[in-house]
C-alpha cells in the first residue's frame, strides 16, 4: 500500500528532547523464561496487522500486502533487503545488517558489491545474478509494481548487470541526481531473489538475464505466493531464504510461526531464541486482553498497549508507568519514522473534488483538527502533532527549520474555519450544512467548478480497532458539525479502508467514490528519504488521494537531481516548505508504539524504521 502504510503507526514529528525510545520496568526481578526454556518468543502484531505474502515483489494487484506488518514484520524476516535500514533511534542506512557495502558512484554509473558471506538456504550464493533478477522483474512489470514512480525505478536506469560474481552495475539515464536519494529511495526497494525462483510451473526461465521472461515467472510467483497459507508454509519455493527464519507453520488469519535458519550467515545474538510466533489481533482491546491475562490459551511475549490504556508520561519523559494489571511487562516507547495523515480524494466523482481542490476549505478543515487535543486526550499525553510532509520526530536532518519552528499552524479554531468558509461564499449553518451561495472562481466566491446549493458534506471511511482514532473521528465530526460541515463516519477493516483508497489507482477506468480515508500513517518504509516522489508527486504510486500541483512536482524533481549533498538538502527545504502549507492532506498526531515487553527478554534497542531483529531476542538467565 502504499510502501509502507500502518494502522495508526504503518505507516511523527518535533523535539530533541530526549531519544525516541525509552523504557519502564513492570515488576522487579529476574524474569521466567517461557514454557519451553527460552527458546520461543511470541509477538502480538500491531492492531490490524496481518503477514501472509512471502513473494517479496508486490503489485497493485495484491497491493494489500504493501504494509509495514507483512513487509517489515514477515518478508525481511526470511528475505533480507539489498540495504537495511534503521539503527536504534535514526532512519538511516545501517550497513552492519546490509548485504552490500555502500554503493559507490563514478559519473552516472553505480556500483553494488556485495558481501560474500551470504548464502542461501539451499547453499548458493547470495550474488549479482540475485540482485539482477529483481531489477529485471521491475522492469517487466512497471507501473504494476507498487514502489514504481515515473522518476525513478526502473525507468531511470539501464544497462543493468552482473560485471562479476559479486558486483553489479547500472547506468542511471538522468542527466542529474541525487546519490542521497538514490541510495535511500531507488536501491532501499532491491530485495535479491533467489534463482530457485528463476522459474513458471513448466520449469525453470531466464528472468535473471531477459527481462522479456519475468512476466511468466512473475505471474507463477505471485500465484504460489497467493495460496492458501498451509500450502504456503510447505512450498518448497518459500523454504529458501537467506534471511534468520524460515516459514514452520502459518494459517488463514494470520497466524505465523517461524523457525530460525540455521545456515543463516549474518549477525545473531548468542543464545538467541529459536523460534518466533505471530499473533494478529484484528483490535487493541483484544490485544490488551490477552496481555493482562497470561494464564489464558494464548501468552505474548511482546506486544502493544493501546494508548487509552497508558498512564501519561510526566513532562519530558518518554514513558510513563506501566499499567498495574501489566506488572510482568516493560513498557518501551517507540516512534517510527513516518507522518500520520488522511487524504482526501481529488480524483472523486461523487462531486467533492472540485472542493477539496480549494486551499482555503483545507487551511479550514485543517482548523477543525484538534491534534494537541487528541494527544492529551485520548493518546494519554503520547504523539507530537504533524506539521508537513516530513517527519519531525526523530529529529533528522531532512526536516526543514522553518517548518520545525512554525509547528502545528492550524491548532483547533472552529470560528477561525467558519470565517473562512463565509469568506469564500458558503453559507454557514452550524449543526446544519453549509451551502455555497456565491459560485464562482472571484474573491469572495467558492471556486472553480462548485455550483450554487453545494453542500459541504463528506463520508470518512476510518479504519476500525484503535480506540485512538475511534476518539479522533468522532471528535472532529462534532468539530465539523459546529462549523456546518456534516461528516459521515464509516468505521471498515484497516484492509478495507486501504484497498478502497488504493483501488482507484489499480483501476483508474472505475468510478473512484471515497471521500475521505483514514488508515493512520504512512511509514518511510522501504523509501526512506521523505522526498514526496512517491507520496505526494501527481503521477506517485501511493498518491491515494491524487493530489497533483504542477509546482509541488517539479520541487520534488529539484530534491532528486541535486547531485550534492548541501545541494540536495537545500532542494530538499524548497519543496518542504513549500508543500507544508499546501495542506495535500489532513494532518493527524504521529503516536508511538508503546511495547510491552516481558520481564526478562531482551529485545535490544527497537527501530524508527520498524524492521525487527528477534534473532537478537534472548532470555536473560
Amino acid at each position: 500500500m502504499t510502501a509502507g502504510c500502518a494502522a495508526a503507526g504503518l505507516a511523527i514529528l518535533l523535539a530533541a528532547c530526549g531519544p525516541a525510545i525509552g523504557g519502564t520496568s513492570g515488576s522487579s526481578g529476574s524474569a521466567a523464561a517461557n514454557s519451553d526454556g527460552g527458546t520461543t518468543a511470541t509477538y502480538a502484531m500491531a492492531p490490524g496487522g496481518q503477514a501472509g505474502y512471502p513473494f517479496p515483489f508486490i503489485d497493485l494487484s495484491v497491493g494489500q500486502w504493501d504494509t509495514v506488518y507483512n513487509i517489515d514484520d514477515f518478508q525481511y524476516l526470511l528475505y533480507r533487503p539489498l540495504y537495511w535500514f534503521g539503527s536504534g533511534v535514526q532512519p538511516y542506512l545501517n550497513p552492519k545488517l546490509s548485504l552490500a557495502e555502500r554503493p559507490q558512484y563514478k559519473g552516472n554509473e553505480v556500483i553494488i558489491r556485495l558481501k560474500q558471506n551470504y548464502k542461501w538456504s539451499d547453499g548458493e550464493p547470495v550474488d549479482a545474478a540475485d540482485v539482477v533478477f529483481w531489477l529485471n522483474m521491475m522492469a517487466n512489470q512497471g507501473d504494476n509494481g507498487v514502489y514504481w514512480s515515473q522518476t525513478g525505478l526502473p525507468g531511470d536506469v539501464d544497462n543493468v548487470r552482473a560485471v562479476s560474481k559479486y558486483v553489479v552495475t547500472m547506468d542511471i539515464t538522468t542527466p542529474k541526481f541525487s546519490e542521497t536519494w538514490f541510495t535511500n529511495n531507488e536501491l532501499s526497494e532491491i530485495t535479491p531473489m533467489p534463482l530457485a525462483w528463476d522459474r513458471t510451473a513448466s520449469g525453470k526461465s531466464n528472468c535473471d538475464i531477459e527481462v522479456a521472461s519475468c512476466g511468466a515467472v512473475y505471474n507463477y510467483l505471485n500465484a504460489q505466493s497467493s495460496k492458501n497459507a498451509s500450502t504456503i508454509a510447505s512450498s518448497q519455493l518459500w523454504s529458501v531464504v537467506d534471511g534468520p527464519w524460515k516459514i514452520q507453520s502459518m494459517n488463514a488469519i494470520g497466524n505465523v510461526t517461524l523457525a530460525f535458519n540455521p545456515k543463516y550467515s549474518g549477525p545473531v545474538a548468542p543464545g538467541h531464541i529459536t523460534k518466533f510466533i505471530e499473533l494478529p489481533f484484528t483490535s487493541e482491546a483484544a490485544e490488551f486482553d490477552v496481555l493482562q491475562d497470561p494464564t489464558g490459551n494464548q501468552t505474548i511475549d511482546v506486544g502493544y498497549l493501546p494508548t487509552v490504556d497508558a498512564q501519561s508520561p510526566p513532562a519530558g519523559a518518554n514513558v510513563g508507568p506501566n499499567a498495574r494489571t501489566l506488572s510482568s511487562y516493560r513498557l518501551l516507547s517507540v516512534y517510527p519514522w513516518e507522518i500520520s495523515y488522511f487524504p482526501y480524494n481529488f480524483d472523486n466523482q461523487t462531486g467533492q473534488a472540485p472542493i477539496f481542490d480549494q486551499l482555503y476549505f483545507r487551511e479550514a478543515f485543517q482548523s477543525l483538527v484538534d491534534q494537541e487535543g487528541v494527544i492529551n486526550g485520548p493518546l494519554h499525553g503520547y504523539g507530537k502533532p504533524t506539521i508537513g510532509p516530513v517527519s519531525a520526530y526523530p529529529v533528522t536532518e531532512y526536516l526543514s527549520a522553518k517548518v520545525a519552528a512554525a509547528g502545528d499552524r492550524w491548532t483547533l479554531n472552529i470560528s477561525g474555519a467558519k470565517t473562512i468558509l463565509q469568506d469564500h461564499g458558503w453559507q454557514v449553518t452550524p449543526n446544519g450544512t453549509d451551502t455555497c451561495i456565491h459560485p464562482g472562481t472571484g474573491a469572495g466566491e467558492c471556486g472553480a467548478h462548485i455550483a450554487a446549493g453545494t453542500k459541504l458534506q463528506f463520508t470518512l471511511e476510518y479504519a476500525i480497532g484503535i480506540d485512538w482514532m475511534e476518539s479522533a473521528s468522532r471528535e472532529l465530526e462534532s468539530n465539523a458539525s459546529l462549523a456546518g460541515i456534516k461528516l459521515t463516519l464509516d468505521p471498515l477493516p484497516f484492509s478495507t479502508v486501504v484497498t478502497n483508497a488504493f483501488n482507484c489507482l489499480a483501476n483508474p477506468k472505475k468510478p473512484c467514490t471515497w471521500q475521505l480515508a483514514e488508515w493512520g500513517s504512512w511509514t518511510y518504509s522501504p523509501d526512506y528519504l521523505p522526498t514526496g516522489d512517491e507520496l505526494f508527486e501527481g503521477t506517485a504510486p501511493n498518491n491515494a488521494g491524487q493530489y497533483n500541483n504542477p509546482r509541488n512536482n517539479q520541487l520534488i524533481k529539484d530534491t532528486l537531481t541535486a547531485r550534492t549533498q548541501p545541494q540536495f538538502l537545500h532542494a530538499m527545504y524548497n519543496w518542504e516548505n513549500y508543500l507544508a502549507g499546501q495542506l495535500p492532506v489532513v494532518y493527524m498526531p504521529n503516536t508511538p508504539q508503546l511495547m510491552e515487553v516481558i520481564d526478562g527478554l531482551d529485545i535490544g534497542p527497537q527501530n524508527s524504521a520498524l524492521s525487527i531483529t528477534p534473532e537478537d531476542w534472548r532470555y536473560l538467565k
